[in-house]
C-alpha cells in the first residue's frame, strides 16, 4: 500500500496514455513540451506500468489524454488494464470516436467513461472545442449509455461569459438519462491567461441552478472530489468539482503519470518524477521506488488560486486533468 506523509492511502492513477488530441479547447491548449509526443509509451510498455503500479496497491486507473481514443491500439491499452486486476478501469474522453468504440471498449473490460461536454449548443461547442463534432459527441454518450459504460458522467467546464446559460440543460439531463454532470471550476493552466476572464466559482453554478431546481445533497463517497445532489426524481445526479474555490486536498488519494513518463504528484505543482528509463530498462524495482518516491514527496495540498495569481498547471494536455 502507498501511503504518503499525511496518511493519506494512494491508490488511483491518472495516465494520460497520449498527448495528441483532435479538439483544440481554449482552456486546456498550451504550446506541448518537446518530448510529449516523440516519448510516448508503447502498448508493452503501458502493459509494464500497469503490472508494477497493481502490485503497488493501485486500485483505479484512469485513462486519459490528450485524447486517449485517438490512439489505435486503445482497445488493447483497456485489455491490458483488465489484465492487471485494477478494481475500476475508466476512461476520459472527449466523446469524438465514442460511439465507434463503446461497444469494444465495454468487452475489453472497461468500466464506465467520463465524456466533455461543456455545452448543448452547436456553435458554442465549436467555439469552445475547435470542432463541428457536437452531434457525433452526442451520439457517443448515447452509445456508452446504451452499451452501459455507467454510470457516464458528464463534465462540463463551467465558463463565465460563455456557457451559463447551458447549465440548466445540461443538468436536466440527469433526468433524462441515467448519468451523472459533474460542473468543473475552471483552472489556471501556464501560458493562458483567459482563466481570469472566464472563471465562475461552483457557488455562481448552484445558485443558477438553485433557482430552477430544488438540489438535494447527497452524502460524500470515501476520496471522491465532488459534492453531490440530485433533482427530485431524476434518474442520475449532479456533481460540483471546485479545485478553486474549496480545496479537496485532503481526500486526493490520486498520482499523475503523462505519457512522456513524468509522475506529478499534484496537478497544481511543476514538481515531477520521470520514469522514461525505468519504464524503458524493464527495471521493475526501479520504477517502483519512484512511485515510492513521487509518495513520499506528495504535498499536504496546494497554495490558494486567486484571480491575480500566476497559473499553476504546466500543461492540461500533458497532465490529463
Amino acid at each position: 500500500m502507498l501511503i504518503d506523509k499525511f496518511g493519506r492511502k494512494i491508490t488511483y492513477l491518472r495516465f494520460s496514455v497520449t498527448s495528441r488530441c483532435n479538439f483544440n479547447c481554449f482552456y486546456c491548449s498550451s504550446r506541448l513540451p518537446s518530448d510529449a509526443l516523440s516519448k510516448e509509451f508503447n502498448l508493452d510498455d503501458i502493459s509494464f506500468i500497469f503490472n508494477v503500479v497493481s502490485d503497488l496497491g493501485i486500485s483505479k486507473v484512469r485513462i486519459t489524454g490528450g485524447e486517449p481514443l485517438l490512439r489505435q491500439d486503445i482497445v488493447d491499452v483497456v485489455k491490458e488494464s483488465r489484465k492487471a486486476n485494477f478494481r475500476e478501469i475508466v476512461l476520459t474522453t472527449n466523446g469524438f470516436r465514442i460511439f465507434e468504440l463503446a461497444d469494444d471498449l465495454k468487452q475489453a473490460g472497461l468500466s464506465r467513461v467520463n465524456v466533455s461536454l461543456d455545452t448543448l449548443r452547436g456553435d458554442i461547442f465549436e467555439e469552445i472545442t475547435g470542432s463541428n463534432s457536437f452531434e457525433k459527441v452526442v451520439m457517443g454518450i448515447l452509445k456508452a449509455i446504451d452499451v452501459g459504460l455507467a454510470p457516464v458522467k458528464i463534465n462540463t467546464i463551467l465558463l463565465k461569459g460563455i456557457n451559463e446559460e447551458d447549465i440548466v440543460p445540461i443538468a436536466e439531463l440527469t433526468i433524462k438519462y441515467p448519468v451523472i454532470v459533474r460542473f468543473i471550476e475552471l483552472m489556471p493552466v501556464k501560458g493562458n491567461s483567459l482563466w481570469k476572464i472566464h472563471y465562475l466559482s461552483f457557488k455562481d453554478a448552484y445558485g443558477i441552478l438553485s433557482k430552477h431546481f430544488d438540489l438535494i445533497p447527497l452524502p460524500r463517497n470515501g476520496s471522491e472530489v465532488a459534492d453531490y445532489f440530485k433533482i427530485q426524481g431524476s434518474e442520475g445526479s449532479i456533481g460540483f468539482i471546485t479545485p478553486v474555490s474549496q480545496h479537496f486536498c485532503s481526500f486526493c488519494n490520486r498520482l499523475r503519470l503523462t505519457a512522456s513518463g513524468k509522475i506529478f504528484p499534484c496537478l497544481f505543482s511543476p514538481n515531477y518524477i520521470d520514469i522514461f528509463e525505468e519504464v524503458k530498462g524493464r527495471d521493475t524495482i526501479g520504477l517502483s521506488e519512484k512511485f515510492k518516491l513521487s509518495v513520499n514527496v506528495k504535498p499536504k495540498e496546494h497554495g490558494e488560486i486567486k484571480l491575480d495569481a500566476k497559473e499553476f498547471i504546466e500543461n492540461m494536455r500533458e497532465l490529463g486533468g
